[in-house]
């Protein structure tokens, strides 16, 4: 199925000329440690205490309805190296609305860690610029409605600055809170989910090409807690190898 998957997306990357309103990328990742919504401690408890780090391969693909809707969907499929060939598979579909000032995508998305649960979700991203900052404001709301059963919600900023003619340093700080998110899990209700700070350095290899080295400090804080353990903070660090097309 993945290899199908990740062939199908080099098809469309390589047939993506002759059809317009097409765009996306397809990416290769490696993290030293796999993370879902801050929790990454927990995660490594759960799957054994294994040598957690993770290969993702995403691709995420855009279809242009009218100057202003679009169609989008994604699939990221991530093999975790703890031992048991874990993965965590994710698949995406919904619509995107755009317009000078802000984007709006409403859709459907499946995870599924194949030796820990399944799950679906309703999600919806608002992004705007920041009048202040000049960077990329961004809401996220994901409400859970099957095995998690709740509701996640982080907003975050990016800023991207040029610092070299092919170069970019690119920082993302978000924070997030969850309603139950984590209940049926480890047990906690309503509180704080997690902070962050992402600091990634684009180097654009070709017009297409894109290698991003990156390093991610997280914070767990109450929502993340339970009895089986605290997450506690997390230093990540990764490179992502991107094709748009």
């Amino acid at each position: 199925m993945k290899k199908t998957i990740i062939a199908g997306a080099a098809a469309i990357a390589l047939a993506a000329p002759a059809y317009a309103e097409i765009e996306g990328d397809l990416s290769l990742s490696y993290d030293s440690q796999h993370s879902f919504r801050g929790m990454n401690d927990l995660l490594s408890q759960a799957l054994n205490g294994g040598s957690d780090d993770a290969l993702t391969t995403q691709l995420n693909v855009s279809y242009g309805l009218s100057d202003q809707l679009s169609f989008v969907a994604g699939t990221s499929l991530t093999s975790i190296s703890d031992g048991q060939d874990s993965t965590h598979d994710s698949y995406r579909g919904g619509f995107q609305y755009t317009t000078e000032c802000f984007t709006i995508e409403l859709g459907y998305q499946h995870h599924d860690f194949v030796s820990l649960f399944e799950t679906e979700e309703i999600y919806l991203n608002v992004a705007t610029e920041c009048p202040i900052t000049g960077g990329n404001l961004n809401l996220f709301i994901a409400h859970d409605v099957d095995e998690l059963d709740g509701t996640y919600v982080e907003l975050s900023l990016n800023k991207t600055v040029e610092v070299l003619d092919s170069v970019e340093l690119d920082v993302t700080v978000g924070v997030s809170y969850s309603f139950d998110y984590w209940e049926n899990v480890i047990n906690t209700g309503d509180d704080f989910n997690h902070a962050y700070i992402t600091v990634g350095m684009p180097i654009n290899a070709t017009e297409a090409l894109t290698l991003t080295p990156y390093v991610s400090y997280s914070q767990g804080f109450d929502a993340l807690d339970s009895a089986t353990g605290d997450e506690d903070d997390e230093l990540t660090v990764g490179l992502k190898a991107s094709v748009n097309f």
